[in-house]
């Protein structure tokens, strides 16, 4: 108990993990940091409902995992540089988890995305409530739909997919190395972007149903209202928007969890597709 150093050391070789304590604590603490920079943003892992401390319980876990293959040496940059190549070697690594975690959302925003245009065009923007899993106002369906998407994700199994290939990304991405920031920057990017449009597209096509039977019925109401100018038509259509925008949301949930699972699928190409090109 007086030589804390020695205990961690005679437990290390105990799992016949063959690194060093100092090692471990500096390559932990990289694997750490990319973790929780990852943790804090996918909105499957809690987003920012879960508290702090349970972030960092789960990204503290990531690392007991990735213990054993755990390279035996210490970067270079952290043993020349010291404290300041230590921080520089963590900012990299928490750019990267962020990264990764980015990639890894898009598709929740998504749908988000598309509650939003439906509660746009039935009139429910007023009643936006904060989302406690993004810490951000959102409408209602945005709400409904993200949870339901959560829900899609976690049934499939998708989050293991996910993990493994955070696992394999220490692979492509050592912490002891930077990413190709050469020729390997620009596709990454290109890829961000193209994804990142591509999510939106998704939003659009999964509001696609509830847009149509609202552009109909404000048509019928326009209608209405030309052949009886007396009736307050806006008035009398916004319950019925109201009803038959959440209608046709439930009438259609078979279909978005076909469209959720291609674009969990898609999302996870995309993932592996930017650790290929910003692998050193």
């Amino acid at each position: 108990m007086n030589d804390p150093i020695g205990l961690i050391d005679a437990l290390l070789r105990l799992l016949d993990v063959q690194i060093s304590v100092g090692a471990l604590l500096v390559l932990g603490g990289l694997v750490f940091a990319r973790m929780l920079a990852f943790v804090a943003v996918v909105p499957f892992f809690g987003g920012q409902s879960v508290p702090n401390q349970v972030k960092v319980a789960e990204a503290v876990a990531f690392v007991l995992l990735m213990a054993p293959g755990l390279s035996a040496g210490v970067p270079e940059l952290a043993v020349r540089g010291g404290a300041f190549g230590f921080a520089i070697l963590v900012i990299k690594e928490v750019v990267v988890g962020f990264t990764l975690g980015f990639v890894a959302a898009l598709v929740f925003e998504a749908v988000q995305v598309a509650g939003r245009i439906i509660d746009a065009q039935r009139g429910a923007m007023m009643g936006e409530m904060l989302n406690p899993m993004l810490q951000e106002q959102v409408s209602e369906l945005g709400q409904f739909k993200l949870q339901v998407a959560v829900v899609i994700f976690l049934t499939l199994g998708a989050h293991r997919a996910v993990i493994e290939a955070l696992f394999r990304s220490f692979e492509l991405i050592p912490v002891t190395d930077f990413p190709r920031l050469g020729t390997g920057l620009s596709p990454g990017l290109t890829s961000i972007i193209a994804l990142t449009g591509e999510m939106f597209g998704l939003g659009v096509r999964l509001a696609a149903p509830a847009m149509a039977a609202l552009l109909l019925t404000d048509v019928f109401f326009g209608l209405a209202n030309r052949v009886a100018p007396q009736l307050n038509v806006f008035f009398l259509s916004m319950p019925v928007k109201m009803a038959l925008g959440i209608f046709i949301v439930m009438l259609a949930l078979p279909i978005y969890a076909e469209q959720y699972q291609a674009a969990f699928k898609e999302a996870l190409q995309a993932f592996e597709l930017l650790l290929r090109q910003l692998a050193p």
